[in-house]
């Protein structure tokens, strides 16, 4: 599906795609919706908080009147709602090229001891961040398999790579999405469809503190905080033909921060 209105020799390389971006109300999921929406795809926007939703969509659309972009309300951990977010994306746009699975819980977890965390709060992180990715990504294969081709990126995190103390809950439901990412890959490559894992580092997207930021940022090998803008180059290049041939794979988009 074209978008219309917008100058195609301007780096309009994921022109006629359409793409789906979990947790898109704003952070990292938002500044890629916006990087799509630049380079031609119609883009739905999907997150369970409705408001910042139709104030991210409102934003898009203001900055660039002519993109096709949809807001749709989701909650990642419930297959059924995934299901038919993803059936009202495909009726809006015809179908889906690319999917990007975002959404994931961080902010208001429990940082401590691994032992004091709660059961409940283990299982609705595993729910949302490795169940919800699960999810997306069974709910869009069939539709990318009908396409012959496609783009699975899921967001993960540096801290796989760290095993950072006091958020156990998030850096184990983060990691077991690299073994879904292997395997989806492995299944849906003989359709011609890439599945990669992006894993940022601390990102300014007000999780943190600035000050928390800045002392991080001293110990990469980039010393500055990581922006939402940061990771936009490499999942466009991961959602595009030009990444047609890379799949299955872990890429670390953090300054350098894991090795240290």
């Amino acid at each position: 599906m074209r978008t219309l209105g917008i100058n195609e020799g301007d780096g309009m390389k994921l022109s006629n795609k359409i793409a789906l971006i979990t947790g898109a109300a704003n952070g990292i999921g938002l500044a890629l919706a916006k990087r799509f929406c630049r380079e031609g795809a119609s883009v739905v926007l999907a997150d369970l908080r409705a408001d910042e939703l139709e104030h991210a969509v409102e934003e898009i659309k203001q900055g660039q009147p002519a993109v096709r972009c949809l807001g749709l309300t989701v909650d990642v951990a419930d297959r059924a709602s995934v299901e038919t977010m993803m059936g009202k994306a495909v009726d809006a746009f015809g179908g889906i090229d690319i999917l990007v699975s975002n959404a994931g819980v961080w902010k208001n977890l429990t940082k401590g001891p691994f032992w004091e965390i709660s059961t409940a709060e283990w299982r609705n992180t595993f729910s949302v961040n490795t169940e919800g990715a699960f999810n997306c990504a069974a709910s869009a294969a069939p539709h990318l398999i009908a396409r012959k081709s496609g783009r699975i990126i899921f967001i993960g995190s540096a801290a796989i790579g760290e095993a950072l103390a006091h958020i156990t809950q998030y850096t184990a439901s983060k990691s077991a999405v690299t073994g879904l990412m292997r395997c989806v890959a492995k299944e849906l490559g003989k359709h011609g469809i890439t599945v990669n894992m992006i894993n940022p580092g601390q990102i300014d997207t007000g999780a943190f503190t600035r000050e928390q930021l800045e002392a991080r940022a001293q110990s990469k090998f980039i010393n500055r905080v990581g922006a939402p803008q940061d990771l936009e180059g490499i999942v466009s290049l991961l959602a595009s033909d030009e990444g047609g041939f890379i799949t299955a794979q872990q890429v670390y988009v953090d300054g350098g921060g894991v090795l240290n």
